[in-house]
């Protein structure tokens, strides 16, 4: 996934849907670096390879704090 449209995803609170996996990873997307994405979750952090990416979904406003 490019990284200038993930871009605008940053630092916001997201639902990102991956290929391998039925549940999708919810968070707070704080870095983009090369393929790489690192999500703030509620347990912790997250890397993610951009290429396992299938969908971002910004959620609503009650969930951006």
């Amino acid at each position: 996934m490019p990284q200038e449209m993930i871009k605008e995803f940053m630092n916001k609170v997201c639902t990102i849907s991956l290929f391998n996996e039925s549940f999708g990873v919810t968070g707070k997307i704080v870095m983009i670096e090369d393929n790489w994405i690192k999500v703030e979750e509620k347990n912790g952090n997250r890397m993610i390879n951009g290429d396992m990416i299938r969908d971002i979904k910004l959620m609503p406003e009650k969930y951006q704090k």
